[in-house]
């Protein structure tokens, strides 16, 4: 008996009970879209959190003093700064880039006073790599002519009862270490959909505070969108080759949780898959063994006639994968064809809008699967079967074929 033969035996045997193959069948399937869905809701919303920090605050790439992060020292601004402009407008890799004075102090008004970190920003160039001039929900950004206007996060609004037009004062360090206030209006209300970020942040004009401190010249931070983020590698290593005293960092530098959460996402998810499989696989087993006391007469018969516990072994191989295959195709058809669905269209989450902000999500979840997922999927599906045929088939071998076939 050759394996074609065996293969048409195992094919037929697998369709002898059809109610109970097909049980199997489906749950395999639904075990595999339901890994998928969880699959493609991991990278939805790790992606989401991403490209929400990216466009938001962290941009590709950032330029720093060596000495800045230490203590955000307003003396600590970039250094080379003329030669660095030069070589970000000759370098057809970047997008656009910023310059931005960074000061942390305190923002405070009759409600009270709330640790903050100040952006001071060039509006027009400052619109081309973040998107916070999309993010606002009240008033308007940097819109008017006077200098000392303000945008706030809608959670630090929020805690200290800020309106549009409401007076604030930020205090903070001179260059002298003196401190220095400042008078602002709030101009606009934003919310980013990180409401840690909202708290603690506010955006003003480079030149409401330059014009303040006379004798303070310089940047502290540059900001840096690429075409593609897979370029912050290679654009990084030329930076720093003009930036001695300086630090550049791409966005896994800087946020270190961000890039940890992509590399241990794939992994995690494989773990998962492979639970939810294992589990199925207990099913298909148990399935098996069931036919095979079913079947305990036939094959001893079998052996009876000749047939080699090798062949038997094999055929009862076949028909336990053959679940599992069967299952697989639909499985992942019908899973890409959910993903491709609600990665147009999203699902509305809302309802827990207040937790997700929280992690610098947004409110609606946009499912992604990258395409080697499906493949690993498939292996994954694929080992898990062979696997579960071996118990059911060592099982088949110990029939005694005289016992088996003796009441026939």
């Amino acid at each position: 008996m050759n394996i074609l033969t065996l293969l048409k035996i195992s094919w037929r045997n697998v369709w002898r009970s059809k109610l109970r193959s097909l049980v199997v069948i489906l749950s395999v399937v639904f075990g595999i879209l339901g890994g998928i869905i969880m699959i493609a809701m991991s990278y939805g919303l790790n992606e989401e959190r991403m490209n929400n920090a990216v466009e938001t605050y962290l941009s590709h790439i950032q330029i720093h003093n060596n000495l800045f992060r230490e203590d955000y020292n307003i003396k600590h601004t970039i250094n080379n700064l003329d030669n660095i402009e030069n070589a970000l407008n000759d370098d057809e890799r970047i997008v656009s880039y910023t310059k931005r004075i960074i000061l942390n102090g305190m923002l405070s008004n009759s409600n009270g006073s709330y640790g903050i970190q100040i952006k001071g920003v060039t509006p027009e160039t400052e619109k081309k790599v973040t998107n916070t001039h999309e993010k606002l929900i009240e008033g308007e950004y940097f819109n008017t002519k006077r200098d000392n206007t303000i945008l706030v996060g809608k959670k630090l609004a929020d805690k200290l009862n800020l309106n549009l037009k409401s007076k604030v004062v930020i205090t903070f360090q001179d260059e002298f270490n003196e401190l220095t206030s400042l008078l602002y209006r709030v101009e606009g209300i934003f919310k980013s959909g990180n409401s840690r970020y909202d708290e603690s942040n506010v955006f003003v004009k480079n030149i409401s505070i330059t014009k303040n401190l006379p004798s303070f010249s310089g940047i502290h931070e540059i900001p840096i969108l690429l075409t593609d983020i897979e370029l912050r590698n290679s654009v990084k290593k030329d930076l720093i080759l003009l930036s001695p005293n300086n630090i550049v960092e791409a966005w896994d530098d800087i946020s270190k949780d961000l890039a940890y959460a992509n590399e241990m996402l794939a992994a995690v998810l494989y773990i998962f898959m492979m639970i939810i499989l294992i589990g199925l696989s207990f099913g298909i087993v148990n399935t098996m063994l069931m036919a095979i006391l079913e079947r305990k007469k036939e094959i001893g018969m079998l052996m009876s006639i000749g047939m080699n516990r090798y062949k038997i072994f094999l055929m009862i191989c076949f028909e336990t994968t053959f679940l599992s295959m069967i299952a697989l195709p639909f499985g992942l058809i019908l899973s890409y064809l959910i993903v491709e669905y609600y990665s147009v269209v999203g699902i509305d989450l809302s309802i827990v809008e207040a937790g997700l902000e929280n992690f610098g999500v947004g409110t609606r979840l946009y499912f992604k699967v990258p395409q080697e997922q499906y493949v690993v999927v498939a292996i994954m599906v694929f080992m898990i079967s062979i696997i579960s045929s071996i118990f059911p088939s060592l099982r088949a071998l110990k029939i005694n074929p005289v016992d088996a076939t003796k009441t026939i």
